[in-house]
C-alpha cells in the first residue's frame, strides 16, 4: 500500500495545475502490535483523525480502510479495491473477514471505486451492491528500477547467489502456497535430477513450513534472504532462472510483472486476475498441482529456447504497466469527482 500511495503521489504531482495540490494524510505513530492497539488505531484513532483532515477530494488507497468513509464526505471520496483474497482462500481468521465486511459495507457510499483489474472489479461487484458504472479499472504500474541487466554473473558474485535458482518473493501466509513451492523444489531435485536452489525473499517461514522443509530434507537447497531493501530486489530478480508464483488468489500480481521486466521467465498460478494481467507471457498452471508446476519449471530450466521465448514475451508484457499512465487515470477521477 505504501508503494501504491507513493507511486501515485509521485506520478500525479507533476500533472497538477496551479490551483491543485495533493497531500498524503496518515496519523503519526500507528501501532501494528499488540492487536488491541492496532484495532484502536485503525478503527478509532484514524477515524477521528480523518474527520478533521478531509480534502476537496479524498482517496482511501486500501479497501481495508473503507470504514473511513464513515467519517469522510462520501460524495467526494474514492476508494481503491485491490482484491478479495480473504474471501477466496481457506484459513483466513474470522476477525479478518469481519473487518473486510465492515469496510465493504461503508464503501457502498463511495463516490467512485477504483479496481486494480477487471477480475477485482467483478469480485467487488459480487460482494457489494454498488453501481457498476462507478467502478473503474486502473492497472498498477511497475517501478522503472525493475529492468533487465547484462551482467548477471557479476551480480551473482556480488550478492553471493547460487549458480541456478528459482525465486519466490512475498510473505508466508496460507494463500502464497509456500508448501507447494517446497514440493516443486523436491520434485525438481529428486525426479528431474536438476541441481537447483530456492531463494526466498520476504517473511520468515512458519513453523509448519519449517517442519516440511526438514521432512523433505531440502535445507541445503533453500536460501532465505529475509526482507530485503527495495534497491536490491532488481538484482535478485535478474539473477533468477525462474520466478515461481503459485498464489491461490491474486487481485493483480506485482512479483511476476517485476520478474518479467527484469527478463526472468515466470511460472504462475492461473487463479484470480493473473491470466488477465500476465496474458500468454507467463506459463500459467494449477497452483494446487505441484507436479505440473515442477514440469513447467524444469522445462524452463533445461530448454534455453523456451526460456528465451518467455523472456521476450515477458519484457513486452511488462511494458504495458506504467505508473505515469496509472497516475493520469487516477487524477482524471479526482477531477471528475471535484467537478461533480
Amino acid at each position: 500500500m505504501q508503494i501504491y500511495a507513493d507511486q501515485l503521489l509521485n506520478g500525479i504531482r507533476p500533472l497538477l495545475q496551479e490551483h491543485e495540490e495533493i497531500v498524503d494524510c496518515l496519523p503519526a505513530n500507528i501501532r501494528l502490535q499488540p492487536r488491541v492497539a492496532r484495532y484502536w488505531d485503525q478503527y478509532i484513532r484514524y477515524q477521528r483523525f480523518t474527520k478533521t483532515s478531509a480534502g476537496d477530494v479524498n482517496h482511501v488507497i486500501d479497501h481495508g480502510y473503507g470504514h473511513l468513509l464513515l467519517s469522510l464526505p462520501v460524495h467526494r471520496t474514492v476508494v481503491t479495491f485491490h482484491d478479495s483474497t480473504v474471501t477466496k482462500v481457506k484459513g483466513v481468521a474470522f476477525s479478518t473477514r469481519l473487518s473486510l465486511r465492515y469496510s465493504l459495507t461503508a464503501m457502498r457510499k463511495a463516490a467512485m471505486v477504483i479496481a486494480d483489474s477487471w477480475t477485482s472489479r467483478q469480485d467487488f461487484l459480487n460482494l457489494v451492491d454498488y453501481p457498476e458504472e462507478r467502478v473503474k479499472v486502473i492497472y498498477l504500474g511497475i517501478d522503472p528500477a525493475f529492468h533487465m541487466v547484462q551482467n548477471r554473473d557479476a551480480l551473482k558474485r556480488r550478492y553471493h547467489l547460487p549458480g541456478k535458482y528459482i525465486l519466490h518473493i512475498g510473505h508466508a501466509l496460507n494463500y502464497t502456497n509456500l508448501e507447494r513451492v517446497f514440493l516443486v523444489l523436491d520434485c525438481l531435485v529428486r525426479h528431474y535430477s536438476i541441481d537447483v536452489q530456492l531463494i526466498k525473499v520476504g517473511d520468515p517461514f512458519t513453523a509448519d513450513q519449517e517442519r516440511l522443509l526438514d521432512k523433505l530434507g531440502l535445507r541445503k537447497n533453500v536460501l532465505h534472504l529475509g526482507k530485503m531493501p527495495f534497491r536490491h530486489l532488481p538484482a535478485i530478480y535478474n539473477c533468477a532462472d525462474v520466478l515461481l508464483y503459485p498464489v491461490l488468489y491474486a487481485g493483480f500480481g506485482w512479483p511476476p510483472l517485476e520478474a518479467m521486466a527484469c527478463g526472468t521467465p515466470v511460472v504462475s498460478s492461473d487463479r484470480g486476475s493473473l491470466p488477465e494481467i500476465l496474458g500468454d507471457a507467463a506459463i500459467l498452471t494449477d497452483p494446487e498441482d505441484h507436479q505440473q508446476m515442477a514440469m513447467h519449471v524444469a522445462a524452463l530450466l533445461t530448454d534455453s529456447t523456451l526460456r528465451d521465448a518467455y523472456r521476450a514475451k515477458g519484457l513486452q508484457q511488462a511494458q504495458r504497466y506504467r505508473w505515469d499512465k496509472s497516475a493520469r487515470e487516477v487524477l482524471a477521477i479526482y477531477r471528475q469527482i471535484a467537478d461533480a
